[in-house]
């Protein structure tokens, strides 16, 4: 897996809930990622067209954002550290919540060898 630190943590955590939302059938708004993120409104509008001047996003005449392909694959490497992360955790007997709230502070400094080693732990 290539190294993906291009991004802040702040940013990577905007593309993995837009990613969420989308697999979840739910339309990517601002008002819903603000409250899943607990920013302000325009905090998301800003980190939304941070995201859109680097390519990741466009957004629509609604403010709704879409992915764009570059976007989506970035989200998808960011959101499969994540769980990677979380089943690991839970795998060695971490409960499902601490199991979410520490993924979510690892998934940002973890190494692509540490992350490929969980990775093979958790499939055998």
């Amino acid at each position: 897996m290539k190294k993906m630190r291009t991004l802040s943590k702040s940013l990577e955590d905007y593309l993995e809930t837009l990613l969420v939302f989308e697999l979840e059938g739910k339309p990517l708004r601002s008002v819903d990622i603000a409250n899943r993120l607990k920013v302000s409104k325009p905090a998301v509008t800003r980190a939304l067209k941070h995201l859109a001047n680097r390519g990741y996003l466009t957004k629509t005449r609604y403010n709704d954002a879409l992915f764009t392909k570059e976007g989506r694959n970035l989200a998808k490497k960011i959101y499969y550290r994540h769980m990677t992360i979380k089943k690991f955790l839970i795998s060695i007997g971490v409960n499902e919540k601490t199991a979410e709230i520490d993924c979510c502070k690892i998934e940002h400094v973890i190494s692509n060898e540490t992350l490929k080693a969980l990775a093979k732990a958790i499939k055998e």
